[in-house]
């Protein structure tokens, strides 16, 4: 199995990471079109809401507007001055709520009204009905009021957003009625503190972000085997040892030999800075929900409080990414400190919720502790998963005193599942599955759809990342109930959560770039109605949506903007997500200007040839430019067959062997690759050929469980039935390292047939002394054949 993540995520992304590549093939294919009725289409909300009636006129707001609140509940003021904070910063109005004490009757000209109404039937959903001379927002609750304003303030101009006054707009919102509600009561996101630190700053601008996105949980991951990251008075070396790390890994964990920075990495947030953050989020309406990873993922705790381990120590905080195997020990002195904690942890956070981890916890350390297998034999347990499963109780109670409801990562039903868990399902759907048909809560958030530490354009010109390929459409697609559970099953559902890990995201503007725009389709994915998805009509709306996040500074990635490609029958063929998009490119190995041709229809290569496009608005370039340097020879463009159907291939066309493009170490979408199987193609090249020598790449990346082959062969045939031998390479595999894309060329003078077999040999199994993945079928990844 490919190893993707370096929380070693390992046991489940062998099935995604190439499913991640098809997926948007498959979901595209199945789209409705987008709407048609012309005035509701220029209301571009995202996540779209359930109806939305667009009506004459608009309404004009002016340093005169009047908003009127209602004198309780008092939460209601909160939304009313979140709008007020808007509008003060973009237009430099300073508006003032007043109160109302009487029964609305009918709304002054030029005002607002947040006006509570117990008509609405859910808590967070809300009607707002723009008129030209008012603005009423309906609700239910505070809740809902909050997120009628993160609808109004994407109908009014794009500059709304920005919060430095700007002068010389019409702030205005075209006349509507919206009726809204959103589909799941978790709609959460993210954020690994204890890899890299974050300051205050920042966080609140994450959760501005995630809010405006109608997104209402914040999980914030605050300790690791890297890094503690919050004040815990009674156990000061948390913040004097263990929110420091000696040094840092420069650069990805497989490459070799690895590089450190030798810089000493420190931070932690003081309860006070917790505070004002849990407050800061309260005033949005997002819930904080704090994760203390437990037993596993404990390094950094341990580093400062040695007694709290199976093993002798000492102990260090870690200084690269993946899994460790010192953990907590399950002793009273263990039990001791974690209710010390949590009896701090739950003072500062109001929520239900607090996160105990639970995942990717080894069991070396207890399996060679006598004391664990004394409580093995003590507790009458079966093994190390029941005795996590203990462990895991022991927490439960403890949280339980406080008032609080532990949630975990899936691991957790290893052994047996705490009563009152609520399981967070991120290795696949099946956690949530199992979990749910055990009337347990499930929070979905699977790392084929919503792991945002994942590339999410070609890793060739992306910046770091864990590995991996989850683009924009594929978090669209997801949908968080599994059609194996029952109507009854799937209210335990709550709903879905994104993860932003961030092993190679050293700062806030990195994070930005990772998070968005996929948190946009997230947002559709979590509060949108099922029957409204249309990922067409989507696209449309985030290009619109765009010039907000620009509004306010919002770095993120440009790949709605990325050309695709593809190449078949000697022709290339571009494309984007927006069929609306001009794309310019050049054949002649010159830079894109402005100028350049303008793509219309696929046109032909006869020749080796670099491809270089680019979306243009104007004068301006969109996103990136897309370079592909197209190998043509004499299978170029040929059919294929082959025993067993690739488990991934580029394009979801059979030509990923035979498109002109030779793979690369960073972009595995180029590659043809078979778990513990040969790979076979026989390539029909139409009629009796000629040649001299047929190259192919293999990809050596053994960290990731992707194997040299053990020998390539090729072999030729006049009828495609009965081939004789022309060359055969032996490699020897053991003895490379890194990750590499090797060439095999084979010289074949002379040959001549119509039909090319190439035979690459599986390495097989990963062997015993294999750094992970020992037993497991490799990974055997073929790229272009070339013939000439």
């Amino acid at each position: 199995m490919p190893y993707i993540s370096t929380q070693n995520k390992a046991t489940v992304l062998m099935r995604f990471i190439f499913l991640l590549v098809l997926l948007p093939l498959l979901v595209s294919g199945q789209q409705k079109t987008a709407p048609t009725n012309t005035a509701a289409a220029a209301i571009q909300i995202i996540p779209q809401p359930v109806s939305v009636l667009a009506q004459a006129g608009k309404f004009v707001l002016t340093a005169n507007t009047t908003i009127y609140i209602p004198s309780a509940p008092a939460d209601w003021a909160t939304a009313a001055e979140y709008l007020t904070g808007l509008i003060r910063g973009s237009t430099g109005y300073n508006l003032v709520n007043q109160r109302f004490n009487d029964k609305f009757v009918a709304a002054k000209s030029n005002s607002i009204y947040f006006l509570p109404d117990e008509k609405i039937s859910t808590p967070e959903g809300y009607v707002l009905e723009i008129k030209p001379t008012a603005i009423l927002i309906r609700a239910q609750t505070a809740a809902g009021a909050f997120y009628a304003v993160q609808t109004l303030r994407q109908l009014f101009p794009a500059q709304f957003n920005n919060a430095n006054t700007i002068t010389g707009v019409v702030w205005s919102a075209p006349c509507c009625k919206i009726e809204d509600a959103p589909r799941f009561s978790y709609r959460g996101l993210h954020l690994d503190v204890g890899r890299h630190f974050f300051p205050v700053d920042f966080v609140k601008r994450y959760i501005d972000l995630l809010a405006m996105h109608k997104l209402n949980t914040f999980h914030w991951h605050l300790t690791e085997d890297q890094g503690w990251r919050i004040e815990i008075k009674k156990y000061p070396k948390l913040q004097s040892v263990a929110a420091c790390r000696d040094q840092t890994l420069i650069g990805h964990y497989s490459d070799q030999p690895q590089k450190f920075d030798g810089k000493k990495y420190c931070g932690y947030y003081t309860q006070e800075e917790v505070k004002d953050i849990v407050r800061y989020a309260g005033q949005r309406f997002v819930t904080v929900i704090p994760e203390i990873e437990l037993p596993g993922h404990a390094l950094a705790a341990l580093s400062a409080y040695p007694e709290l381990g199976c093993g002798p120590g000492p102990y260090a905080a870690a200084t690269q990414w993946g899994v460790f195997e010192d953990v907590f020990c399950p002793n009273e002195k263990t039990f001791e400190f974690l209710e010390n904690v949590f009896k701090e942890v739950c003072a500062l956070f109001p929520g239900p919720y607090v996160h105990i981890g639970g995942d990717e916890c080894p069991k070396t350390a207890w399996e060679n502790s006598e004391f664990c297998q004394q409580i093995i034999r003590r507790e009458g347990l079966k093994d190390e998963h029941e005795l996590q499963s203990y462990f895991i109780g022991r927490v439960e109670k403890m949280l339980e005193k406080q008032g609080k409801k532990i949630i975990g990562w899936d691991e957790i039903l290893e052994g047996g599942l705490a009563p009152n868990a609520t399981v967070m399902s991120w290795r696949g759907i099946e956690g949530g599955i199992a979990a749910a048909k055990a009337h347990h809560d499930v929070i979905m958030t699977p790392g084929s759809h919503l792991y945002f530490d994942y590339y999410q354009s070609d890793p060739a010109t992306e910046p770091l990342a864990i590995g991996g390929l989850l683009t924009m459409e594929t978090t669209y697609s997801y949908e968080p109930i599994p059609t194996e559970l029952s109507a009854e099953e799937s209210k335990y559902i709550l709903g879905a959560q994104a993860n932003l890990w961030t092993e190679y995201i050293e700062d806030g503007n990195k994070v930005e770039y990772m998070a968005y725009p996929r948190v946009c389709a997230l947002a559709e994915v979590v509060w949108t109605q099922k029957a409204k998805k249309n990922w067409p009509d989507f696209t449309r709306r985030l290009k619109a949506h765009f010039a907000r996040l620009d509004a306010m500074g919002v770095n993120y990635a440009k790949s709605y903007y990325d050309i695709n490609t593809a190449y078949a029958n000697n022709k290339v063929r571009l494309s984007t997500l927006d069929k609306t998009q001009k794309i310019r490119y050049t054949t002649d190995g010159t830079a894109l200007t402005p100028a350049a041709k303008l793509y219309s229809a696929p046109f032909a290569i006869t020749q080796n040839t670099t491809v270089r496009a680019a979306v243009f608005q104007g004068q301006q370039q969109m996103g990136k430019t897309n370079t592909v340097n197209y190998r043509v020879h004499k299978a170029s463009g040929k059919p294929y067959t082959m025993s067993r159907q690739p488990e991934k291939y580029k394009g979801g066309e059979m030509y990923a062997l035979t498109n002109g493009i030779v793979g690369s170490s960073k972009r595995w979408d180029q590659w043809v690759g078979l778990v513990n199987h040969d790979i076979d193609p026989v390539i029909d090249l139409g009629a009796t050929t000629t040649f001299n020598r047929v190259t192919t790449h293999y990809c050596n990346a053994k960290r990731s469980w992707i194997y040299p082959p053990r020998s390539v062969a090729v072999y030729i045939s006049n009828d495609g039935k009965n081939f004789v031998l022309l060359a055969e390479q032996y490699i020897d595999a053991d003895i490379m390292i890194g990750i590499t894309a090797e060439t095999v060329q084979l010289e074949t003078p002379g040959a001549k047939g119509r039909y090319v077999k190439m035979i690459a040999k599986t390495y097989g199994t990963i062997p015993a002394t294999a750094a992970t993945g020992a037993g497991e079928g490799v990974w055997l990844f073929i790229d272009e054949v070339i013939v000439e």
